[in-house]
């Protein structure tokens, strides 16, 4: 019997760790330019570490969020569907409660730096509370 293919657009499974470590040192430096009160000079783009900090949490969710689980299967495959959904929907809630609160440059742009890292964050942490409630509940019934 043959077995059916699952998503192949995702990355090996070592690309989480790899994205785990690019998320902690971009979210370290943004931590750095929030403390010290340069976040315009981060939103602005106005230096290399700014577009290395940007690029780099962007690359290192999207491998935690795309990288294969070691087992992959297709209820795997269900709950990640689910989850994406799921983090598009309230993503676009949040930007809709946003958009009735904040105006004019704080909206350009605190909201939209934000906007770029909110989906993929919400599908992580959707995504990983539904794996560990399903190894939970594995756990139980054996």
């Amino acid at each position: 019997m043959k077995r059916m293919k699952t998503n192949s657009y995702l990355l090996p499974t070592y690309f989480k760790a790899i994205g785990w470590f690019m998320f902690v040192v971009g979210a370290l430096t943004l931590s750095i330019y929030l403390f010290r009160g340069r976040v315009l000079d981060l939103l602005e783009g106005s230096s290399i570490t700014t577009a290395s900090t940007v690029r780099g949490l962007l690359i290192g969710l999207l491998f935690i969020a795309f990288s294969r689980e070691k087992i992959e299967d297709e209820y795997i495959t269900k709950v990640r569907s689910d989850s994406l959904i799921w983090a598009v929907i309230v993503n676009t809630a949040i930007l809709i409660v946003l958009s009735l609160f904040v105006f004019g440059g704080l909206w350009s742009s605190y909201i939209s730096f934000l906007n770029l890292y909110t989906v993929l964050v919400l599908f992580i942490i959707k995504f990983n509370f539904a794996l560990s409630h399903l190894k939970k509940q594995s756990g139980n019934e054996e």
